[in-house]
């Protein structure tokens, strides 16, 4: 009787191990992942143009201050002014602007605002590091909830966390490796 009911504890033991990480994680995390995986591309790919070029830097500076200027962003909830001036920030700095799954601009992420007129012609890597930093800390804390295994599946993306990780890695250590370093070990962590 006793040797049973060991062999029924190791067999559950078994059976709760094997259900670990889910198959496929909820939708509402593939869209927060989606979009966290845009917005980094999207600062990506403007610090890249801008540490090639300092016109441009200069030239997109010019175009964000030009939008705050006209002073629709200050209220911290915004109308139909402010909305329309985030439009115009997103054509300038996509980065800068936080969206919703259908693409529509919601909010302005203010730190990372305030970080690129501080620092987009003289280090433009500094300049976007609030809204890189911002959707790494969300991709972990995502995947930390969902605990998923590396090939977990992430709907929305079309494609399993490992690849996912290693797709955000190699976007983000070019300009950050402090963060990439953190989706790495998130990545070895799976």
């Amino acid at each position: 009787m006793r040797t049973l009911a060991c062999l029924v504890a190791v067999t559950l033991a078994a059976t709760l191990a094997a259900c670990g990480a889910p198959a496929e994680l909820p939708r509402e995390d593939g869209v927060a992942l989606a979009l966290a995986r845009d917005r980094i591309a999207a600062a990506a790919r403007t610090e890249e143009r801008m540490a090639a070029d300092p016109d441009v830097a200069a030239r997109l500076l010019r175009r964000v201050r030009a939008v705050v200027a006209t002073g629709a962003l200050e209220p911290r909830q915004l109308d139909e002014f402010g909305l329309a001036a985030l439009g115009r920030l997103r054509l300038a700095v996509p980065s800068l602007v936080i969206v919703d799954e259908r693409g529509v601009q919601r909010a302005l992420d203010r730190p990372a605002l305030t970080a690129f007129l501080a620092e987009a012609e003289t280090d433009p890597a500094a300049a976007l590091r609030p809204a890189v930093a911002a959707e790494v800390d969300s991709v972990l804390d995502v995947l930390a909830a969902a605990e998923p295994g590396p090939d977990s599946e992430i709907p929305v993306v079309g494609m399993d966390v490992d690849l996912y990780l290693a797709d955000l890695v190699a976007r983000v250590h070019p300009a950050w490796p402090a963060l990439a370093a953190r989706l790495a070990a998130a990545r070895s962590d799976l």
